[in-house]
């Protein structure tokens, strides 16, 4: 550990618990470089409120000696514990940022994207995913009910398949047996960081197989937005938010499509000085390209969105529990839906900046890039549903869409 005050990782996701009937913190690593979620309690969990970068650890001392009612607390045990947390890839210090470089570099050399969530989100064993899989989409008995009109997108969960599986019945069951040429996925990049999108030239492999993807488009979208793409892909090493759509892609169309994989970044500092994703600076280009491949493949063409919509709730930072929230962010939600359906970019970047993105809509930038890109026709909301974590009395919502 260095000299400067001791900050956590901005990556990690903090979620609150209780654990052996103690109030606890789990700590989950994007990144991959904490294995088994880590258990904070006890001393070290008051300490994890303090350790954003401004307290020194003289101040921590202080604070928790404030905090234990005087009770003397040395400043060698408070040091004691940052160190466990610095071994552990919780602080954000010189271990986690060179173990980070050197990911990194090495997931750069790579052809291939692994599937990072087979065996945990789904079955790694490829007759146990197809039957699993089958077994989601066979939930879908209505159909769409949008007779001949052609599918041009579809905006799917990015939750836990198993989680979802009904909303994601109702989007995959949306498209038609044909399988199309090209898929432009687009999904919210948790760890993007540099840039408001991240791109990748990596084919995707999952227990289904292999994916190519289209390597002149990716670089076409390079070259016109080159000033908002992050300078690497490593966004995309652990990422689910496409894998998990790719699975279901390849159960319907086996290897029959090449994809352009896109990973969203936040555009929430943008919210206050633009009126949609296309007046970002620099991300009109980026957006017109990703329009033209649209356009350009026809009925060959299709988008799809990997989203979920209001986080809510401790979990996600809100005082105020997920049932006490939930009637709110619904109507939140049902905003944002009516934007996308009717093709409103405007409205849904304005519906967001009305709420301040209170209800932490993660795949608020996905459907902004994709009302940018969508040709007209019309739009239709298949399914919406709500999941709640009751140990963590919080929530997540998420829905099926179709564009025709």
């Amino acid at each position: 550990m260095n000299s400067d005050p001791p900050k956590l990782r901005d990556d990690l996701e903090f979620t609150p618990t209780t654990y052996e009937g103690r109030q606890a913190v789990i700590v989950r690593d994007v990144l991959g470089l904490i294995g088994d979620p880590i258990v904070i309690q006890g001393e070290a969990l008051n300490l994890v409120g303090l350790i954003d970068g401004r307290h020194s650890i003289r101040d921590i001392q202080l604070e928790v000696v404030r905090q234990k009612g005087g009770v003397f607390v040395s400043r060698e045990s408070v040091e004691r514990l940052l160190k466990e947390l610095d071994e552990a890839f919780v602080l954000d210090g010189e271990r986690y940022r060179a173990a980070k470089e050197k990911l990194r570099a090495e997931y750069a050399k790579l052809d291939v994207r692994n599937a990072a969530h087979a065996g945990q989100a789904y079955p790694a064993a490829k007759e146990k995913l197809e039957t699993y899989l089958d077994g989601i989409l066979n939930l879908n008995e209505s159909g769409p009910g949008a007779g001949k009109l052609r599918v041009r997108a579809i905006v799917a969960p990015h939750i836990d398949p198993d989680t979802g599986k009904k909303t994601y019945a109702k989007a995959y069951g949306a498209l038609p047996g044909a399988a199309p040429r090209l898929v432009i996925l687009l999904g919210t990049g948790h760890s993007l960081e540099g840039g408001y999108y991240s791109l990748t030239e990596k084919d995707f492999r999952t227990p289904l197989g292999l994916v190519r993807t289209d390597k002149a488009a990716v670089r076409r979208l390079r070259e016109a937005g080159a000033v908002v793409i992050a300078p690497d892909d490593l966004a995309h090493r652990r990422e689910h938010t496409l894998e998990f759509q790719l699975i279901f892609l390849q159960r319907l169309y086996g290897p029959a499509f090449s994809i352009v994989p896109v990973l969203c970044g936040s555009f929430q500092g943008e919210l206050a000085k633009a009126a949609r994703a296309s007046q970002v600076p620099g991300v009109k280009a980026f957006l017109g390209v990703l329009a033209d491949l649209l356009e350009e493949g026809g009925d060959g063409a299709l988008a799809v969105a990997g989203v979920d919509f209001s986080h809510i709730g401790p979990k996600f930072g809100h005082r105020r529990t997920a049932a006490a929230l939930l009637p709110e962010a619904r109507k939140h939600d049902q905003a944002l839906i009516e934007a996308c359906l009717a093709r409103d970019a405007n409205a849904f970047w304005a519906e967001t900046r009305r709420v301040k993105d209170t209800y932490n809509v993660c795949g608020f930038s996905a459907l902004a890039s994709l009302l940018e890109i969508l040709p007209p026709g019309e739009g239709r909301l298949l399914d919406y549903d709500v999941w709640m974590e009751e140990p963590t009395r919080s929530a997540v919502s998420f829905a099926a869409l179709a564009f025709y």
